[in-house]
């Protein structure tokens, strides 16, 4: 299946900018907990999710 780069950089971004409210938001929440939530939200496994952040 052929995706779209535009639509991936966009979906890496609008990831990363959820990650980093979170984050501000629930600072007791564990960093494996926030993965949890985003790779449910996004359709995407936990190792991508870290993928995207790290990157």
């Amino acid at each position: 299946m052929a995706r779209n780069n535009d639509l991936i950089k966009k979906r890496n971004n609008n990831l990363k900018q959820r990650y980093y409210t979170l984050s501000e938001r629930h600072p007791e929440w564990k960093y494996d907990a926030i993965l949890g939530l985003l790779s449910k939200e996004y359709y995407i496994t936990k190792r991508t999710v870290t993928s995207i952040i790290n990157n």
